[in-house]
Protein backbone atom coordinates (compact mmCIF):
# COMPACT_ATOMS: atom_id res chain seq x y z
CA UNK A 1 0.00 0.00 0.00
CA UNK A 2 1.39 3.46 -1.02
CA UNK A 3 2.00 6.53 1.69
CA UNK A 4 -0.83 8.01 -0.17
CA UNK A 5 -3.40 5.34 -0.04
CA UNK A 6 -2.23 4.43 3.71
CA UNK A 7 -3.05 8.10 4.92
CA UNK A 8 -6.39 8.38 3.32
CA UNK A 9 -7.22 4.91 5.02
CA UNK A 10 -6.56 6.34 8.23
CA UNK A 11 -8.44 9.81 7.34
CA UNK A 12 -11.38 7.21 7.04
CA UNK A 13 -14.36 6.90 9.72
CA UNK A 14 -14.61 2.81 9.42
CA UNK A 15 -17.34 0.68 11.74
CA UNK A 16 -16.50 -0.74 13.44
CA UNK A 17 -12.62 1.22 14.57
CA UNK A 18 -9.62 -0.05 13.95
CA UNK A 19 -7.95 -2.82 14.81
CA UNK A 20 -11.24 -4.82 13.92
CA UNK A 21 -11.67 -5.72 9.93
CA UNK A 22 -14.04 -2.61 8.81
CA UNK A 23 -17.37 -3.70 7.29
CA UNK A 24 -18.84 -0.04 6.81
CA UNK A 25 -17.40 3.53 5.73
CA UNK A 26 -18.95 6.80 6.43
CA UNK A 27 -19.06 8.44 2.85
CA UNK A 28 -20.63 11.45 2.56
CA UNK A 29 -22.93 13.67 4.61
CA UNK A 30 -25.59 16.15 2.99
CA UNK A 31 -27.39 18.82 4.49
CA UNK A 32 -27.60 21.82 1.68
CA UNK A 33 -27.07 22.25 -1.99
CA UNK A 34 -23.60 23.29 -1.38
CA UNK A 35 -22.80 19.58 -0.21
CA UNK A 36 -23.52 18.38 -4.19
CA UNK A 37 -21.33 21.48 -4.82
CA UNK A 38 -24.25 23.31 -6.33
CA UNK A 39 -25.37 26.78 -5.25
CA UNK A 40 -28.42 27.29 -2.86
CA UNK A 41 -31.71 28.90 -2.51
CA UNK A 42 -31.69 31.02 -5.74
CA UNK A 43 -34.52 34.17 -5.92
CA UNK A 44 -37.70 32.34 -6.76
CA UNK A 45 -37.42 30.06 -4.18
CA UNK A 46 -35.71 32.96 -1.36
CA UNK A 47 -39.18 34.77 -2.72
CA UNK A 48 -41.78 31.91 -2.46
CA UNK A 49 -40.09 30.55 1.14
CA UNK A 50 -38.67 33.34 2.76
CA UNK A 51 -34.91 33.32 3.46
CA UNK A 52 -33.85 29.87 5.46
CA UNK A 53 -34.03 30.26 9.07
CA UNK A 54 -30.59 28.63 9.71
CA UNK A 55 -27.71 27.25 7.06
CA UNK A 56 -29.35 24.31 6.66
CA UNK A 57 -31.43 24.00 3.50
CA UNK A 58 -32.86 20.03 4.95
CA UNK A 59 -34.54 21.42 8.66
CA UNK A 60 -35.41 18.30 10.16
CA UNK A 61 -35.59 14.85 7.77
CA UNK A 62 -37.47 11.76 8.40
CA UNK A 63 -38.03 9.39 5.48
CA UNK A 64 -35.79 9.43 2.93
CA UNK A 65 -35.18 7.26 -0.43
CA UNK A 66 -33.05 7.15 -3.43
CA UNK A 67 -33.72 6.39 -6.69
CA UNK A 68 -32.38 6.78 -10.26
CA UNK A 69 -29.37 9.04 -8.77
CA UNK A 70 -31.40 11.36 -6.60
CA UNK A 71 -31.82 11.62 -2.98
CA UNK A 72 -35.64 12.26 -1.62
CA UNK A 73 -35.57 13.82 1.88
CA UNK A 74 -38.90 14.19 3.77
CA UNK A 75 -38.24 17.69 6.04
CA UNK A 76 -40.70 17.25 8.41
CA UNK A 77 -39.56 20.99 9.69
CA UNK A 78 -40.35 22.34 6.46
CA UNK A 79 -43.06 20.60 5.44
CA UNK A 80 -41.56 19.56 2.08
CA UNK A 81 -39.91 16.82 0.26
CA UNK A 82 -36.45 18.39 -0.71
CA UNK A 83 -34.44 16.05 -4.01
CA UNK A 84 -30.88 16.15 -3.66
CA UNK A 85 -30.07 15.15 -7.25
CA UNK A 86 -26.67 13.42 -7.54
CA UNK A 87 -25.83 14.08 -10.77
CA UNK A 88 -26.83 17.00 -11.76
CA UNK A 89 -25.82 18.63 -8.21
CA UNK A 90 -28.74 20.40 -7.59
CA UNK A 91 -31.25 20.82 -4.70
CA UNK A 92 -34.98 21.35 -5.64
CA UNK A 93 -38.51 21.35 -3.79
CA UNK A 94 -40.45 18.52 -5.01
CA UNK A 95 -43.36 19.86 -3.42
CA UNK A 96 -43.18 23.49 -4.68
CA UNK A 97 -46.97 24.18 -5.64
CA UNK A 98 -47.82 21.59 -2.50
CA UNK A 99 -46.86 21.99 0.90
CA UNK A 100 -47.73 18.76 2.48
CA UNK A 101 -48.76 19.26 6.35
CA UNK A 102 -46.84 16.66 7.58
CA UNK A 103 -44.58 14.39 5.70
CA UNK A 104 -42.79 11.32 7.65
CA UNK A 105 -41.68 8.88 4.82
CA UNK A 106 -41.46 8.67 0.98
CA UNK A 107 -41.32 5.32 -1.35
CA UNK A 108 -40.40 5.91 -4.58
CA UNK A 109 -40.86 2.90 -6.95
CA UNK A 110 -40.39 3.15 -10.54
CA UNK A 111 -40.49 7.02 -10.11
CA UNK A 112 -44.03 6.58 -8.71
CA UNK A 113 -43.44 8.49 -5.37
CA UNK A 114 -45.78 7.62 -2.25
CA UNK A 115 -45.52 10.19 0.74
CA UNK A 116 -47.15 9.60 3.77
CA UNK A 117 -48.50 12.50 5.89
CA UNK A 118 -49.87 11.60 9.24
CA UNK A 119 -51.95 14.67 10.20
CA UNK A 120 -53.41 14.94 6.62
CA UNK A 121 -54.31 11.31 7.13
CA UNK A 122 -53.38 9.87 3.94
CA UNK A 123 -50.82 8.81 1.67
CA UNK A 124 -49.88 11.50 -1.44
CA UNK A 125 -48.80 9.67 -4.31
CA UNK A 126 -46.71 11.88 -7.05
CA UNK A 127 -46.21 10.51 -10.78
CA UNK A 128 -42.43 10.39 -12.46
CA UNK A 129 -42.68 14.25 -13.23
CA UNK A 130 -43.50 15.03 -9.42
CA UNK A 131 -47.49 15.79 -10.09
CA UNK A 132 -49.79 14.52 -7.74
CA UNK A 133 -51.39 11.31 -9.36
CA UNK A 134 -53.61 10.39 -6.33
CA UNK A 135 -54.47 10.74 -2.56
CA UNK A 136 -55.15 7.23 -0.51
CA UNK A 137 -56.38 6.36 2.29
CA UNK A 138 -58.12 9.59 3.90
CA UNK A 139 -61.74 7.35 4.00
CA UNK A 140 -59.71 5.05 6.62
CA UNK A 141 -59.20 7.60 9.60
CA UNK A 142 -55.60 6.69 9.60
CA UNK A 143 -52.32 8.48 10.54
CA UNK A 144 -50.22 6.85 8.51
CA UNK A 145 -46.63 7.31 9.93
CA UNK A 146 -44.30 5.01 7.96
CA UNK A 147 -45.17 2.81 5.01
CA UNK A 148 -43.74 0.37 2.30
CA UNK A 149 -44.97 -0.42 -1.41
CA UNK A 150 -45.01 -3.58 -2.89
CA UNK A 151 -46.24 -4.73 -6.06
CA UNK A 152 -50.25 -4.01 -5.90
CA UNK A 153 -49.79 -2.88 -1.72
CA UNK A 154 -49.30 0.13 0.56
CA UNK A 155 -48.94 -0.61 3.72
CA UNK A 156 -49.02 1.98 6.40
CA UNK A 157 -48.45 2.26 10.72
CA UNK A 158 -51.19 3.47 11.77
CA UNK A 159 -50.41 5.60 15.25
CA UNK A 160 -54.63 6.37 15.87
CA UNK A 161 -55.38 2.70 15.54
CA UNK A 162 -51.98 0.77 16.51
CA UNK A 163 -52.07 -1.31 13.55
CA UNK A 164 -50.74 -1.74 9.79
CA UNK A 165 -53.29 -0.87 7.62
CA UNK A 166 -52.71 -2.64 4.28
CA UNK A 167 -54.23 -1.08 1.09
CA UNK A 168 -54.63 -1.22 -3.03
CA UNK A 169 -51.73 0.89 -4.02
CA UNK A 170 -53.97 2.24 -6.52
CA UNK A 171 -57.21 2.58 -4.93
CA UNK A 172 -56.63 2.58 -1.69
CA UNK A 173 -58.95 0.16 -0.76
CA UNK A 174 -58.41 -1.35 2.56
CA UNK A 175 -57.65 -4.75 2.37
CA UNK A 176 -56.19 -6.02 6.12
CA UNK A 177 -55.28 -5.13 9.18
CA UNK A 178 -52.22 -6.69 10.94
CA UNK A 179 -52.42 -6.34 14.81
CA UNK A 180 -53.84 -4.03 17.44
CA UNK A 181 -53.23 -2.18 20.61
CA UNK A 182 -51.76 -3.90 23.36
CA UNK A 183 -48.95 -5.17 25.26
CA UNK A 184 -48.90 -9.09 24.01
CA UNK A 185 -47.46 -10.46 21.26
CA UNK A 186 -48.59 -8.98 17.64
CA UNK A 187 -50.35 -5.70 19.37
CA UNK A 188 -48.31 -2.44 19.82
CA UNK A 189 -48.05 -0.09 22.42
CA UNK A 190 -46.46 3.02 20.33
CA UNK A 191 -45.84 2.04 16.73
CA UNK A 192 -43.41 3.73 14.37
CA UNK A 193 -41.80 2.37 11.19
CA UNK A 194 -42.37 -0.70 8.76
CA UNK A 195 -40.50 -2.58 6.20
CA UNK A 196 -40.86 -5.57 3.95
CA UNK A 197 -38.53 -8.83 3.09
CA UNK A 198 -38.21 -10.19 0.18
CA UNK A 199 -40.30 -12.94 1.09
CA UNK A 200 -43.13 -10.14 1.73
CA UNK A 201 -42.69 -10.74 5.42
CA UNK A 202 -43.74 -7.56 7.24
CA UNK A 203 -41.31 -6.17 10.30
CA UNK A 204 -42.74 -3.41 12.53
CA UNK A 205 -40.94 -1.29 15.15
CA UNK A 206 -42.74 -0.33 18.33
CA UNK A 207 -40.92 2.61 20.16
CA UNK A 208 -42.81 1.92 23.80
CA UNK A 209 -41.90 -2.03 23.95
CA UNK A 210 -38.06 -1.78 22.22
CA UNK A 211 -39.12 -4.25 19.92
CA UNK A 212 -39.85 -5.89 16.02
CA UNK A 213 -42.80 -7.81 15.71
CA UNK A 214 -42.64 -9.89 12.66
CA UNK A 215 -46.18 -10.68 10.31
CA UNK A 216 -46.44 -12.55 7.25
CA UNK A 217 -47.74 -11.47 3.99
CA UNK A 218 -51.52 -12.46 5.08
CA UNK A 219 -51.06 -10.83 8.45
CA UNK A 220 -50.36 -13.43 10.70
CA UNK A 221 -47.97 -12.80 13.51
CA UNK A 222 -44.67 -14.68 13.39
CA UNK A 223 -42.59 -13.99 15.96
CA UNK A 224 -40.86 -10.74 18.38
CA UNK A 225 -36.86 -9.42 17.84
CA UNK A 226 -35.22 -7.56 20.68
CA UNK A 227 -36.03 -6.58 24.04
CA UNK A 228 -37.16 -3.28 25.81
CA UNK A 229 -33.68 -2.65 28.08
CA UNK A 230 -30.23 -0.68 27.64
CA UNK A 231 -27.43 -3.43 27.12
CA UNK A 232 -25.68 -3.62 23.98
CA UNK A 233 -28.08 -6.20 21.91
CA UNK A 234 -31.47 -4.47 23.83
CA UNK A 235 -33.79 -0.85 22.14
CA UNK A 236 -34.52 1.73 23.95
CA UNK A 237 -36.38 3.35 21.03
CA UNK A 238 -36.21 1.95 17.96
CA UNK A 239 -37.35 3.70 15.01
CA UNK A 240 -36.30 3.26 11.48
CA UNK A 241 -36.04 -0.11 9.93
CA UNK A 242 -34.97 -2.07 6.57
CA UNK A 243 -33.71 -5.64 5.43
CA UNK A 244 -31.36 -6.18 3.59
CA UNK A 245 -30.90 -9.26 0.72
CA UNK A 246 -29.56 -11.35 3.16
CA UNK A 247 -32.21 -11.42 5.51
CA UNK A 248 -30.60 -9.18 7.95
CA UNK A 249 -32.07 -6.49 9.93
CA UNK A 250 -30.84 -2.72 10.28
CA UNK A 251 -32.07 -0.23 12.99
CA UNK A 252 -32.06 3.01 14.67
CA UNK A 253 -31.88 3.14 18.29
CA UNK A 254 -32.77 6.53 18.49
CA UNK A 255 -32.53 7.04 21.94
CA UNK A 256 -28.72 5.73 22.36
CA UNK A 257 -28.11 7.37 18.57
CA UNK A 258 -26.85 4.15 17.22
CA UNK A 259 -27.83 2.00 13.91
CA UNK A 260 -28.40 -1.89 14.90
CA UNK A 261 -27.56 -4.58 12.60
CA UNK A 262 -29.06 -8.11 13.95
CA UNK A 263 -29.11 -11.32 11.83
CA UNK A 264 -32.52 -12.84 10.78
CA UNK A 265 -32.64 -15.01 14.11
CA UNK A 266 -32.48 -11.86 15.94
CA UNK A 267 -28.57 -11.77 17.11
CA UNK A 268 -27.25 -8.67 17.51
CA UNK A 269 -23.80 -8.85 14.82
CA UNK A 270 -23.02 -4.60 14.30
CA UNK A 271 -23.78 -1.60 15.63
CA UNK A 272 -22.58 1.81 14.24
CA UNK A 273 -22.82 5.50 14.68
CA UNK A 274 -22.61 6.84 18.09
CA UNK A 275 -23.65 10.34 19.03
CA UNK A 276 -22.29 13.36 18.45
CA UNK A 277 -21.14 15.87 15.05
CA UNK A 278 -18.09 14.48 14.14
CA UNK A 279 -18.32 12.84 10.31
CA UNK A 280 -20.09 9.29 10.42
CA UNK A 281 -21.88 10.34 13.79
CA UNK A 282 -25.47 11.14 14.53
CA UNK A 283 -28.00 13.54 16.45
CA UNK A 284 -31.50 11.96 16.63
CA UNK A 285 -31.41 9.60 13.94
CA UNK A 286 -35.15 8.81 12.45
CA UNK A 287 -34.57 6.71 9.72
CA UNK A 288 -32.35 4.14 8.07
CA UNK A 289 -32.68 2.87 4.04
CA UNK A 290 -30.34 0.43 2.27
CA UNK A 291 -29.73 0.74 -1.80
CA UNK A 292 -27.86 -1.12 -3.91
CA UNK A 293 -28.87 0.49 -7.19
CA UNK A 294 -26.78 3.86 -6.74
CA UNK A 295 -23.74 2.41 -5.30
CA UNK A 296 -21.35 3.55 -7.83
CA UNK A 297 -22.51 7.26 -7.50
CA UNK A 298 -20.40 7.01 -4.03
CA UNK A 299 -17.98 4.99 -4.88
CA UNK A 300 -15.55 7.81 -5.13
CA UNK A 301 -16.50 8.78 -1.67
CA UNK A 302 -15.03 5.04 -0.71
CA UNK A 303 -11.26 4.20 -0.10
CA UNK A 304 -9.23 2.68 -2.54
CA UNK A 305 -9.22 -1.05 -2.67
CA UNK A 306 -12.63 -0.78 -1.24
CA UNK A 307 -15.55 -2.64 -2.81
CA UNK A 308 -19.36 -1.48 -1.61
CA UNK A 309 -21.89 -3.39 -1.72
CA UNK A 310 -24.37 -1.65 -0.88
CA UNK A 311 -25.37 2.11 0.57
CA UNK A 312 -26.69 2.93 3.89
CA UNK A 313 -28.67 6.24 4.49
CA UNK A 314 -29.35 7.60 7.54
CA UNK A 315 -31.48 10.76 8.71
CA UNK A 316 -30.75 12.55 11.44
CA UNK A 317 -33.14 15.58 12.73
CA UNK A 318 -30.45 17.55 14.53
CA UNK A 319 -26.74 18.63 14.15
CA UNK A 320 -25.29 20.08 11.10
CA UNK A 321 -24.94 16.45 9.10
CA UNK A 322 -28.53 15.74 8.07
CA UNK A 323 -28.36 12.73 5.78
CA UNK A 324 -25.42 10.41 6.57
CA UNK A 325 -24.38 7.97 3.47
CA UNK A 326 -22.58 4.43 4.30
CA UNK A 327 -21.13 2.09 2.40
CA UNK A 328 -21.21 -1.19 3.21
CA UNK A 329 -18.85 -3.83 1.72
CA UNK A 330 -15.21 -4.84 2.03
CA UNK A 331 -12.31 -2.78 3.00
CA UNK A 332 -8.38 -2.71 2.96
CA UNK A 333 -7.33 -2.86 6.30
CA UNK A 334 -6.63 0.39 7.93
Amino acid sequence: MTTEVADETARAVFFPEPPAEPRLQFLKAYSAAEDLGGKGPGALDRFLFGEPERRDIVLKPYGTDIHDGKLYVCDVGRRMIEVFDLREKRLFVMTRERRLRNPMSIVVVDGIKYVSDPTAGAVFVFDKENELKNIIGQDLKIAPIDLAVDDTRCYVTDSNANQVVVMDRETGKELLRMGRAGEGEGQFLLISDLTLDQQGNVYVTDKAKGRITVFNRSGVYQRTIGRLGDGADELVRPKGIDVDRDGNIWLIDAAPEIAKIYDNQGRLLLFFGFPGPEPGKMNLPAKIRLDYDNVDLFQPYAVEGARLDALVVVSNQYGRNKINVYGFGSFPKP
